[in-house]
């Protein structure tokens, strides 16, 4: 006949088998003490440093900024560029309606009357602690030339739209508008001036790209 197991001591505790827990501590609380004038001052730089606080060392990081570029160039960079007034140069001249060939002195200046849409990636890039922003655009955009006589008399208002595909950085370095753009025009006789004008379109156009990325480094630095 087996032995019956003497009874458990109910006066020992679930945790008795674990030593931590019948071992006393002696280790001393931890004192927090407030941070010196030095310490703080190195937290402060630390938190001041562009970029995510997992990216202390600023190796690599990006950012998609695509949509507030797009309203930034919708509503505030684009519908304001406008080229300066100047003398037609012989290529333009050359492109005018035979019935207005001839004229000296004529005039023309270009301005974008609204923009119809901006789309493409923009990403901003933060890589050991320099930043870059990276874009690919397409923009479109409507234009209004103003042709006039030389004492300022407007001889023709010309509407049409320019269209600009995978506009990206290094055509910044460009002087000319980039090869992959395109014009239309409302009036068919005029389509071939405003094609021929649109280049002067492209200084203040890559002025905005410029100020597009030096805001954005502006806000994410």
């Amino acid at each position: 006949r087996e032995a019956l197991l003497p009874m458990e001591d109910r006066s020992k505790k679930p945790s008795d088998h674990l030593y931590w827990a019948r071992t006393a501590s002696t280790t001393q609380p931890v004192e927090h003490k407030p941070l010196d004038a030095a310490a703080q001052a190195a937290l402060q730089s630390a938190a001041a440093k562009p970029g995510a606080a997992w990216n202390a060392a600023a190796t690599w990081e990006e950012k998609d900024i695509s949509k507030w570029a797009h309203e930034l160039l919708s509503s505030t960079l684009l519908p304001t560029l406008a080229a300066a007034e100047a003398e037609l140069t012989a290529s333009e001249a050359a492109a005018l309606p035979a019935d207005s060939r001839g004229a000296s002195g004529l005039r023309c200046a270009l301005k974008v009357s609204a923009v119809s849409s901006v789309s493409g990636d923009v990403t901003h890039v933060l890589s050991r602690g320099k930043q870059r922003v990276v874009f690919e655009l397409t923009l479109k955009l409507k234009l209004e030339l103003e042709l006039r006589e030389s004492d300022g008399t407007l001889l023709q208002l010309v509407a049409g739209s320019l269209s600009l595909s995978e506009v990206a950085n290094d055509d910044l370095d460009g002087a000319r508008m980039p090869s992959s753009h395109k014009t239309s025009c409302d009036q068919p006789e005029w389509a071939p001036l405003l094609r021929a004008a649109a280049g002067r379109a492209w200084p203040p156009l890559k002025g905005a790209l410029v100020a597009l990325v030096e805001q954005a480094k502006e806000k994410w630095r």
